[in-house]
């Protein structure tokens, strides 16, 4: 990754600490370290294996480590959701006289510019909470996000997946026979239906509608957007508006974890169907 630490697509974030390069390397790598300040670890980040990181909300992030050479470098490849656009990822530490010094390079080449500074700012809240986890020895990491967001790369089509008659294939609606009213979620709480508000859709490159959820102050809302990314089709989605429920926290975080799942699930198939289309 060296030819990429500064080229398109890429974002490069530093942190020093005061803390020796093995305390470092043991909160990047291992799992108790990881769950601290960034997710929850279902293993070590080992040479040549899988590891799912999960942010206890419904995000996750499913990553390959390719190269571990302790304790001063590590590389690897994730998809946020498992299906996201895949980044390589480059975590190195560096012996200093305070300390140690940690850079993350984070490259992924369709990302632009607003992109890079999007990422830009992640990693410096990520690296500011690795900061404080290695200098207090107390979590850091954050509870949960107020929105659930991804996107999907597709190959390009004779159709887009936002057509009246091919949006239902893949995402968890349907209809009252004029127009989608119902949104699903199907999980181990068993199936459950919500109401669909404010439909609007070009049939072709964007989607907005809102779900209603029972003793809420006010909907959540979803918009879908299609775009060409390079030589990709880019579907991104978001489903906002989680803190402003004025539910319990623990009630809409357990909402948004499941309402997450079933977009995971949605865009999964759609990502499978045209993979086998091709």
């Amino acid at each position: 990754m060296k030819e990429r630490e500064s080229g398109r697509g890429t974002a490069v974030v530093k942190v020093r600490v005061d803390r020796p390069v093995a305390a470092a390397w043991a909160a990047l790598t291992e799992a108790a370290g990881l769950g601290k300040w960034f997710g929850a670890a279902d293993s070590p980040l080992e040479e040549g294996t899988a590891t799912r990181v999960d942010f206890g909300d419904g995000d996750f992030f499913a990553v390959r480590t390719d190269l571990v050479r302790a304790p001063h470098l590590v590389e690897f490849r994730w998809r946020f959701l498992g299906f996201g656009p895949e980044c390589s990822i480059r975590w190195r530490l560096r012996e200093t006289p305070w300390g140690c010094e940690i850079t993350v390079t984070d490259h992924e080449p369709r990302r632009d510019d607003d992109g890079v500074r999007e990422m830009t700012e992640g990693w410096t809240d990520f690296l500011g909470r690795l900061g404080a986890y290695l200098t207090t020895g107390e979590q850091s990491r954050y509870v949960w996000r107020g929105d659930v967001d991804g996107s999907l790369d597709l190959p390009p089509g004779p159709r887009s997946p936002l057509a009246p008659d091919l949006v239902h294939q893949w995402l968890p609606i349907a209809t009252d026979g004029f127009r989608p009213r119902w949104f699903f979620v199907v999980d181990d709480e068993g199936p459950r239906r919500f109401e669909i508000a404010d439909w609007r859709d070009d049939g072709e490159r964007e989607l907005d509608f809102k779900v209603l959820l029972p003793g809420a102050l006010r909907p959540t809302e979803c918009s879908v957007r299609l775009r060409p990314v390079g030589d990709v089709l880019r579907l991104s989605f978001r489903h906002g508006g989680w803190r402003s429920l004025g539910l319990p926290d623990e009630r809409a975080r357990g909402l948004r974890a499941r309402f997450a799942s079933a977009w995971v699930a949605g865009i999964g198939d759609l990502g499978r169907r045209r993979d086998g289309a091709r």
